[in-house]
C-alpha cells in the first residue's frame, strides 16, 4: 500500500506548501481535492508541482466547498474528471445521489453520466470510483447505494473502482473488514480516519459531529489498525489516503499540523508492520 494526504485538510494553503508538508512527513502522494488554486493552474501543473516534491497524484476529488461550476452534483464531475485526466491521476472519486430509486429523477441520471463519461474515459488510464455514503440521518440509510452490497453491485453493473471512507461506514454501524472484503476486488482508495473520542460532546447537535468525524487513526474507537493490517495481507496495493478535518490537524498553526502528519505517518507504518495499535496524535 502506500500513503496519501488528502489536499482537502488544508483547502486555503498554497499547494506547494501542502505537497511539502506531504512530503516532509513522509507520505507517498497526494489525493488531489479540487481548489481555486487547481482550477486557475491546470492539471499539468499541479502534477509537476507535485513531482518537484517526490510525489505522486493518486486521486482527485470534487471541491469540497460550492465552487461556482465545479459542484460535483451541479455539472461540476465533467471539469473534475478532465483535470484528473490532465494531472495524470489515476482514480477520480465520486459520491451516490441522493435517491432511494436508481430508475428515476437524480438516480437515473446518475447512471445515465456514469454511462457516458465510462464511453469516454475507455482505454485510457483514469478510473472512476465511487465512496460509500455516510449516515447523519434516517433518510440516508434508505438511498439505493448507501448498503455496501447495493453499492458494490452497482459497482460490478458499470466498472467502477470503489473508495472505502472508514467514517462513513462507521455512521451506517458497518463493520470495516466486512466492508473491506464487500469491496475486495475493486477497492482502489481508502480514506482513513477515525470517530469518536470526544465523550459526552459528540452528542451536541451540529457541533458533536464535526469534533467526532475524520480524526487522526488512534484517537477514536475505529479498529483502523486491524483494517490496516488485513489490507496488508491482502497485498492491496492502491493509496490509504488520510483524510482528516482542520480542526484534527491543527490546520490553523503549521507547526503543530506538520508535527501531526509525522506522527500519522509513523502510526500508519506501525499499523502496516503489525506493531501493534498505538494512539494517534
Amino acid at each position: 500500500m502506500r500513503f496519501s494526504l488528502s489536499t482537502g485538510t488544508f483547502y486555503p494553503y498554497p499547494l506547494r506548501t501542502i505537497f511539502r508538508w506531504a512530503r516532509q512527513a513522509g507520505f507517498d502522494g497526494v489525493e488531489l481535492v479540487v481548489n481555486p488554486e487547481a482550477v486557475a493552474r491546470g492539471g499539468r501543473a499541479v502534477r509537476t508541482m507535485a513531482g518537484d516534491q517526490g510525489l505522486e497524484i493518486y486521486s482527485v476529488h470534487p471541491s469540497i466547498l460550492p465552487l461556482p461550476g465545479w459542484r460535483e452534483r451541479r455539472g461540476g464531475m465533467e471539469p473534475t474528471i478532465r483535470l484528473a485526466q490532465e494531472a495524470e491521476a489515476g482514480v477520480v472519486v465520486m459520491h451516490t445521489p441522493h435517491s432511494e430509486d436508481l430508475d428515476k429523477g437524480e438516480g437515473l441520471a446518475f447512471q445515465r453520466r456514469i454511462e457516458t463519461w465510462q464511453a469516454r474515459l475507455e482505454g485510457g488510464g483514469l478510473r472512476l470510483a465511487v465512496e460509500n455514503k455516510a449516515v447523519r440521518a434516517e433518510a440516508h440509510r434508505h438511498y439505493a447505494l448507501t448498503p455496501l452490497d447495493k453499492l458494490r453491485a452497482f459497482a460490478e453493473r458499470y466498472d467502477l473502482g470503489l473508495v472505502l471512507d472508514t467514517t462513513h461506514a462507521a455512521t451506517s454501524d458497518e463493520d470495516l473488514m466486512h466492508a473491506m472484503a464487500v469491496f475486495n476486488g475493486r477497492l482502489v482508495n481508502v480514506h482513513l480516519s477515525d470517530l469518536g473520542g470526544y465523550g459526552l460532546v459528540r452528542h451536541v447537535p451540529v457541533v458533536g459531529p464535526v469534533l467526532a468525524e475524520h480524526r487522526f487513526p488512534g484517537v477514536g474507537h475505529l479498529a483502523l489498525a486491524d483494517l490496516v493490517v488485513g489490507l496488508d495481507r491482502s497485498q492491496y496495493a492502491g493509496p490509504v489516503t488520510l483524510e482528516i478535518t482542520p480542526l484534527a490537524a491543527r490546520a490553523w498553526w503549521p507547526p503543530a499540523l506538520r508535527r501531526r502528519l509525522a506522527q500519522a505517518v509513523g502510526w500508519l507504518e506501525a499499523a502496516r508492520d503489525g506493531d501493534g495499535p498505538r494512539r494517534g496524535p
